[in-house]
Formats: C-alpha cells, structure tokens, sequence
C-alpha cells in the first residue's frame, strides 16, 4: 500500500470566476462522456533524469513551489444551486502525494501499475485539486514521477510547459524568475473575454463559421450501415511512423508550410477520396497560445477551430497549400463562449432539433510542428487503455497526432457503422505512403543530375 505525503502551497491569492471559453468547450466533452469523463485526464509518466538527483524532499518542494506559482493548479471547479461550474482559485492548502518504494529493476511495472490506476479515475470537480501525482522510489531517490491532470485546468500543451518549467527548475537550483507582469492567469482570461475586446473576437469567430455554412451544409458522413452482431461501436486503429516525421518535415521546407499543414492536406485529400466530396470540413483543435501573455500558460487554453477547404482538382502539394491557407484562417477565427457558438450551430443546422455539426476531427498535439523540440515526457491518452470498449465518442471521425521529433503517432478512432474497416485499414497506411512519395521525389528534384 503506497504511502501519502503532502506538499503544501500559498498562493498570492483566492478568487472565484466564470469559466473560460476553453473551460466550457472541456466541460460539454466532460458531461457529454459521462460516466466515462475519466478519458479527458491528461496521464503521464516522467522518468527523472539521474542528474537531478530527486529525493522525496526536493519532489515534495518542487511540487509546493509549483502549486503555488501557478493559479491553474490550485483550481476547483465547483456547481452553484442554478447548476452553473465556477473556478474557484484557492489560496492555500496542500496535495496528497502517493509514494511507491520499490526496486529498481521495477520502476516500469509500478510506472505501468500507476497509469492503469489513474486511468480509471475521476476527479471530484467541486473539492479536488486538478492534478494527482505519485512518486516512484528507489532508496531514498525518485526515480519516476505518475502524474494526472484534470483537462478542465490544464491542457496538453500546458502539461509541456509545466514540465519545461520544472527542469529549468532543478536546473537552477530550485528557483525560478518570477511570471512575467502581464501573464495572464485563468481567472483574468474569464473577465477578458466578457470585456468589449473578448466580444470582438467573439464575433469575429461567430461571423467566420457562419460563412463558411450559411448556405451549406459540412461535409456529410457516408450512409450508415446495419450494426453487424458483435462489432463495437467504435473502433481505433493506430500507426508509430518514423518516414512520415522525415517526410512532413521534407515537403514542409519545400513548400514553405508547417509539417501540420502537411499532414492536414494530406489528411484532407484522403477525406476527399474516402467521402467522394471536393469540399473537405473539419473541426481543428487550436492552442489559443496567439498572444505572448499566454504562451506559456500552464493551463487549458485549447478550443475548437472551423477549418473548410476546396479541393476539386488538385493534387497532394495544392492540397497542403491550401490547407496552410484555410488553417491559418481557422486558427485566426476561433475562440467563442459555449452558449453563442451552440445558438449559431442550432440556426445552421437542418432543423431545430439538428444544430450543425462537423463529423470530422484532427487534433495535431505536437508542441512545435516545425522543429524538433525538447525531450516530454511519456504520455498516454487514457483511453487508449480501453481498446475497442469504446461507447461513445464526440466525433464519428477523430485523427490524433502526437510526435517526439523523430516519429509521429496517428490514432484514428471511427464509427463502425458509417466506415467499413477494410476503407479504414487503408487510410493511415495511405496517408503515410502518399507523404513519402512526395517527400522522395522533392528529394529527386534536387539531386545532381549525375546522381539521378
């Protein structure tokens, strides 16, 4: 039975606020999974580096400091009487930490044994810290840090920061320069965007959506089949490629485009050849790190962006080019309360039990899609752990791409009963195949002509 410490925290200050935009887009994924809401947190394993030399003491301090500097991790998300979710920054307190002493030769199986764990877990939104962490011991060292974030306080690209904070951290001497003057905190992006600038942008994001459908509908699903006896309702399929992270880096330095924008064009013309339809929709998840006050929020930013391409009659490279195009203006048009975006999607759909939906979804979670960045560490998406159990799912066509600069991951999750699996087996495989093709013969064009 593992041990509990704590790592107590006081902050600069208490206050309770209205959720951000990015907050209520978690929280609809979050009510909308129940009771499977456990598939939002954010798991993770950090194997600790042999030179920072962390023992329980200076784990329990690092995890004080943190608490403390950043309001985001000291956040509870209670309900009011009208059923309205606040945040709720507290001021002080203190985290119960799980210590597992084990031997060295079994610091991976309690990795696993941890991960599993919290996999399953739900957090108590109204009282419970958003973060849960458990330190694997070795003789006095620790040598693995478990860590769980709760998605409506933190997101992936958060968790990142958090952890290039904490390895500047040790690296220093466990300090750290003071956040900058005009970083935002959650709570001061709640009042923002219920100010006149936040209902420009806004607007701004209504505006784009409406004209992208105003006299259409998105891209439509094929004709859903009978259910077959015994097949899931969703199914997953996944590829671990290390010749696409070469070539998406290679075709982007020839175009002069993101390796995203190369994936999402290639993504995009293979919808194109799976769905018989030149024009191509889908909901792309935005980091809304745009401004340099909240770069490097160690909180959940991310919201859903409205991405529309026309692709009659091009091939892969005008396909990336205008993916870049449409991406850039997606990006630059997204960010909106709940409420205003589910009434326009309600006035755009077919009838008013229908709002407008976009079935297809690509969430590209890499950190820096143009370099290689840093070390991160190992993190699973907890339901990954349930294989084909799934039940429900927010979308009937979900891409997700994670990378660590040399390989990409693509998780594709589909609904069986518009997809036939023989079609789906294909696509990533396909995908991969057409990336690399292009990528060799970029890399043809530019070979001496006595090479060739």
């Amino acid at each position: 039975m593992a041990e509990i410490r704590c790592a107590p925290f006081e902050g600069a200050r208490s206050r309770k606020a209205r959720l951000t935009w990015g907050q209520q887009e978690i929280l609809d994924f979050v009510e909308r999974a129940r009771p499977q809401d456990y598939r939002y947190n954010i798991i993770g394993t950090l194997l600790v580096p042999p030179e920072w030399e962390l023992t329980e003491e200076r784990c329990l301090r690092a995890l004080s400091f943190f608490l403390s500097r950043h309001e985001s991790l000291r956040t509870v998300f209670p309900t009011d009487r009208a059923g309205q979710v606040w945040q709720e920054v507290q001021s002080r307190g203190s985290l119960p930490v799980r210590i597992v002493r084990t031997a060295r030769s079994r610091v991976a199986e309690q990795a696993g044994a941890l991960r599993d764990d919290f996999a399953t877990r739900c957090f108590a939104f109204a009282h419970e810290l958003p973060v849960q962490v458990a330190l694997i011991v070795v003789g006095g060292r620790v040598h693995g840090i478990v860590h769980m974030f709760c998605h409506l306080a933190v997101d992936l690209h958060g968790v990142g920061c958090l952890v290039d904070e904490m390895t500047d951290y040790f690296r220093r001497g466990e300090t750290l320069p003071s956040l900058a003057q005009d970083a935002l905190t959650p709570v001061d992006l709640a009042d923002w965007q219920v100010s006149p600038a936040g209902a420009v942008r806004r607007d701004r994001t209504l505006r784009h959506v409406e004209s992208l459908f105003r006299d259409r509908q998105p891209l439509a699903l094929p004709p859903e089949t009978d259910d077959l006896p015994g097949l899931p309702r969703f199914r997953r399929l996944r590829l671990h490629s290390k010749g696409t992270e070469a070539a998406a880096g290679q075709i982007a330095r020839k175009l002069g485009v993101s390796s995203s924008a190369v994936l999402l064009g290639g993504i995009a013309l293979h919808l194109r050849e799976l769905t018989g339809s030149n024009n191509v929709d889908l909901l792309l998840v935005s980091s809304q790190r745009f401004r340099q006050n909240v770069r490097n929020l160690v909180a959940t930013l991310m919201q859903e962006a409205f991405f529309a391409v026309d692709l009659t009659g091009v091939d892969l490279p005008e396909a990336i080019r205008r993916s870049w195009r449409s991406a850039l203006i997606a990006y630059q048009n997204s960010g909106c309360d709940a409420a205003s975006m589910k009434r326009l999607l309600a006035g755009l759909g077919t009838t008013a039990r229908t709002p407008l939906a976009l079935s297809y979804c690509v969430n590209d979670r890499r950190r820096n899609t143009t370099d290689v960045g840093p070390v991160r560490p190992d993190y699973v998406d907890s339901e990954s752990l349930l294989h084909d159990s799934l039940s429900t799912w927010p979308e009937a066509f979900d891409l997700v791409i994670d990378g660590d600069g040399e390989h990409l991951e693509f998780v594709l999750t589909y609904a069986t009963r518009y997809f036939h699996a023989a079609e789906m087996e294909k696509f990533l495989p396909g995908l991969e195949a057409a990336l690399s093709q292009l990528a060799d013969a970029y890399t043809r064009d530019r070979a001496p002509a006595a090479q060739r």
